[in-house]
């Protein structure tokens, strides 16, 4: 028995630091549901999260880009509904024009004015489509259709106004492809393509939270186990620091 160099009360207190440092590193864990929370921790691990996290932050990149693209053939398969339904109402008034020994010439002349307003019309959605500054249907880089200018439409006569009718209807079949196409491109491209990018960023975010995140139950279990050990320590390093007490009482008497 020594008092000059209490070694047990030095090894009791060694054991009670690294406890303590180990109920800290659980705190951590718990406060920050993090398993990894500095490279000291896992330095492989955080390695690979952090590659993980950059990969993620690709993917939600993109799946915007694609939402965006999205909304961008959305704004121009509803330009094309309104140019197919000026369309519409062009061909309707070449049909009441084309009525042979029907019509005046007054009549003729009014057709004629109303064919030139929707014409208008036409040409104005047409040229002005656009999302954000992008032009969407000039045919121009970015855009989504190449959609030609609409000729001009005479029916200042029942014979002309068979021959409109006919451009008209081409103009429609034109119209219904580009618009199939572009519901194609939605479908086929980038809805596909936007399901595939969930379902890697969902397996990607599982497997980087396996790796950093931590297990709250397992780390609770292993606080509550770090605590007593402290607790124990510390009643222990009290009974080690009696020891030359006990000593110094045995020279006295």
């Amino acid at each position: 028995m020594r008092i000059n160099s209490n070694a047990p009360y030095l090894n009791s207190l060694r054991n009670i630091q690294h406890s303590s440092d180990e109920l800290k590193k659980s705190a951590e864990k718990l406060a920050s549901g993090r398993r990894i929370n500095r490279a000291s921790d896992d330095p492989a691990g955080l390695a690979i999260s952090e590659e993980m996290r950059s990969q993620i932050a690709s993917i939600e990149q993109e799946l915007r880009n694609i939402e965006n693209d999205r909304n961008k053939y959305a704004v121009a398969d509803g330009s094309i509904d309104s140019l197919q339904n000026s369309l519409r109402d062009l061909r309707d008034i070449a049909v009441a024009a084309a009525n042979e020994g029907g019509n005046s010439q007054e009549a003729q002349e009014a057709y004629q004015r109303a064919v030139d307003d929707a014409a208008k019309s036409y040409r104005e959605i047409q040229t002005s489509s656009s999302y954000g500054t992008q032009k969407l249907l000039d045919g121009s880089d970015g855009s989504v259709a190449d959609i030609k200018p609409l000729p001009n439409i005479n029916i200042s006569s029942a014979a002309s106004a068979e021959q409109a009718i006919e451009e008209i209807d081409k103009k429609m079949d034109e119209l219904t492809e580009i618009r199939g196409e572009i519901g194609a491109s939605q479908k086929n491209d980038l809805d596909a393509r936007r399901n595939n990018l969930e379902i890697e960023l969902t397996n990607l975010t599982a497997a980087e939270s396996s790796i950093r995140d931590v297990d709250m139950a397992r780390e609770y279990a292993q606080a509550i186990s770090k605590e007593m050990s402290l607790k124990a320590g510390l009643a222990m390093l009290a009974h080690q620091n009696q020891v030359p007490n006990l000593v110094l009482d045995l020279l006295n008497k």
